[in-house]
């Protein structure tokens, strides 16, 4: 009996080391990817920047006007990729070795909470994006209960920092709460008894916003699928008066791409103005201008509503 007790503590001591070195490598293989493989996805002026992913992924997020406030910033976002990436570094070497374990797996928690927040919604082929921070999250809670275990650095040296932190009343919350956090995601990603996502996979949704000046609107493309565009032919413009103003794509007056470099929206290409999913296009209105139906190649057409007329 007490063999085989020891033999199923052992395993228990390498399940939770396998747990923790596989997120652990989630993570650094992340951080590794952006500061050796590709280098440009922190070179902030660089179209391969992360900020590119937080483009599309601000529309389904529930944090969306955060992700914008960043974006609109340059030197935040730049801040923001590289405190993310040195924070999923260090978190994955605390977890592969078992340093300061339970901090690391606290560290390891809250980005997964950060990736849920903000691309959570994007796994809607095959809930790959919903199902990694879900998973990552569940070992996490695990790994901060658990703690550095047998095989760990921190069993090494003989340090266990938060041990104390954890009793038996925070584990429960814990538990709890790693439940409502996969529950109540999917539910409000996709819902539950009838599946509903956050954003359309294929029809693409935009709608305008005021400008800074008057005689312009912004055009945001709210929902649609995250890896293409949506491709404008024209923008039929109705009037104050009752007239009707159209205009092909090349007759657009496109006053700025907002996000850029990383947007790469209201770009002409072959006739039609692409707008990609997340993007915000600043373009310039008729006089009179009250509304719009914006004809899209294999989507249907946009009616938007323009905040107030454009100014004579």
């Amino acid at each position: 009996m007490n063999q085989t007790d020891d033999r199923f503590a052992d395993v228990k001591q390498l399940a939770l080391r396998a747990s923790a070195i596989s997120m652990g490598f989630v993570f650094l293989s992340a951080a590794w990817r952006r500061l050796y493989n590709v280098p440009a996805k922190l070179d902030i002026d660089s179209a391969k920047d992360v900020a590119n992913k937080l483009v599309a992924a601000a529309p389904g997020s529930p944090i969306e006007s955060l992700v914008h406030f960043v974006l609109a910033r340059p030197g935040l976002a730049e801040f923001a990729t590289y405190a993310m990436t040195i924070g999923e570094a260090l978190a994955g070497l605390g977890l592969i070795f078992g340093f300061l374990t339970r901090l690391s797996a606290i560290g390891a928690a809250l980005l997964n909470i950060a990736l849920m927040l903000i691309f959570g919604w994007q796994g809607f082929e095959c809930l790959d994006e919903w199902t990694m921070a879900a998973l990552g999250f569940a070992i996490s809670v695990s790994v901060m209960l658990y703690g550095p275990g047998l095989y760990s650095l921190d069993n090494v040296v003989g340090i266990d920092p938060l041990r104390g932190v954890f009793t038996k009343p925070v584990a429960i919350a814990l538990t709890v709460a790693s439940v409502i956090f996969t529950v109540g995601f999917y539910d409000y990603y996709f819902g539950i008894a009838h599946l509903e996502r956050r954003t359309g996979v294929e029809a693409y949704r935009i709608v305008a916003e005021p400008a800074p000046q008057p005689d312009a609107a912004v055009l945001y493309v709210n929902a649609g699928a995250s890896t293409n565009g949506a491709y404008v032919r024209s923008i039929t413009f109705k009037l104050d008066s009752g007239e009707t103003v159209t205009q092909n794509a090349e007759e657009i007056d496109v006053l700025k791409s907002y996000f850029e470099p990383w947007s790469r929206s209201g770009v002409l290409t072959d006739g039609v103005l692409r707008l990609r999913l997340g993007s915000k296009t600043e373009i310039r209105l008729p006089n009179g201008a009250a509304s719009a139906t914006i004809d899209l190649i294999d989507n249907a057409d946009q009616d938007v509503v323009f905040a107030a007329p454009a100014a004579e």
